[in-house]
């Protein structure tokens, strides 16, 4: 289910830049000041690697006096320095601590204390119906300690998500929140979602768009599946956190007869590979990286080169009439490992 921009959004986002919602100066004081205060104490920004059209930066929120920070997993993160700035404008050097593949998030830990951090619920902060403040730094709208930016709306329900990332199934797999307000923006991932008193409701979930439609779903990782996390209960094992974000190995060699526009049909997989660990075979066919059609070669070849060591890969084949798609986590490249060597 994708939700789209209703009337209610636009009165609500009206409201909010009239009410003093935006974390602006003002004498007024409304009735969530105290907790938009509280929650630009615990809200930082991250800045990362950059891979194509994907945003560098993203949002994170402190959980802890000792400077352990929830995020939401990305391409950013891929980088060996990742940068944290703090509420106070002043910027760390992030450590990935590690990552959740079914919630999509990521644990940072930063090396300064941390004294103002917002507490992981066990229950939720939030029912349906229930006014709800997304705290973010929506298309990097704040450089240092400058505030964040703020969104208002109303939480809608709790639902197992179930939707597609392009033509792959989105990895995430557990519930969520859906809220009426506009979080699913460049930036706003990883930021906080907070009831009228300021207590974590959630996560702002990465952006998952329509295919076909182009719309997007406003959603946040509930508090108390966090928590889980933070104390490894998670249903679904952990994926390890990556040293670096140098390129990655997938261990796919193609046919060179052709060139770049021959057929993508592998011609071996590399013994002890992420491919040959896969299942992948002689004679498959790539046929999307990603989500992003393989039509030959030349296509392959693009796309293989901006995978990054660590960060999980989708690839489908064709093995004569199944479409097989398979998740893979690519390697460090290692010089005993020839590179393609494609015309």
């Amino acid at each position: 289910m994708l939700t789209r921009i209703t009337a209610l959004s636009i009165a609500l986002l009206w409201a909010a830049s009239n009410y003093g919602l935006f974390a602006q100066e003002s004498e007024d004081t409304g009735p969530f000041d105290a907790a938009v205060a509280a929650a630009q104490k615990r809200v930082v920004k991250i800045y990362g690697a950059t891979i194509g059209r994907t945003p560098g930066y993203a949002t994170g929120i402190i959980i802890s006096p000792d400077g352990q920070i929830l995020t939401a997993n990305g391409v950013y993160l891929g980088e060996g320095s990742v940068r944290v700035t703090m509420p106070d404008g002043s910027q760390q050097p992030g450590e990935v601590v590690r990552r959740s593949q079914s919630l999509q998030t990521a644990l940072l830990k930063v090396s300064v204390p941390t004294p103002d951090y917002f507490a992981l619920p066990e229950q939720p902060a939030a029912k349906k119906g229930d006014w709800v403040l997304a705290i973010s730094n929506a298309f990097k709208v704040a450089e240092g300690s400058e505030p964040l930016s703020v969104n208002i709306g109303v939480l809608s329900l709790r639902v197992r998500l179930d939707a597609r990332r392009g033509y792959n199934d989105f990895p995430y797999e557990d519930d969520v929140f859906l809220i009426d307000a506009i979080t699913s923006n460049p930036g706003a991932a990883g930021g906080a979602v907070v009831n009228s008193q300021g207590d974590l409701v959630g996560l702002i979930g990465k952006v998952i768009e329509g295919k076909t439609t182009g719309t997007r779903l406003n959603y946040a990782v509930p508090a108390d599946l966090l928590a889980k996390f933070l104390r490894n209960e998670e249903a679904a094992p952990l994926v390890a956190a990556t040293p670096t974000g140098q390129k990655g190995e997938l261990g796919i060699r193609l046919f060179a007869l052709g060139g770049r526009k021959s057929p993508a049909y592998i011609d071996r997989v590399v013994s002890g590979s992420p491919a040959a660990e896969a299942g992948l075979k002689t004679d498959d066919l790539v046929v999307a990286i990603n989500g992003e059609v393989v039509r030959d070669s030349g296509d392959y070849r693009r796309l293989a080169d901006g995978v990054i060591a660590g960060e999980e890969v989708t690839v489908e084949v064709k093995r004569k009439n199944d479409l097989l798609s398979v998740r893979l986590k690519p390697t460090l490249i290692k010089t005993s490992i020839p590179s393609l060597n494609l015309p």
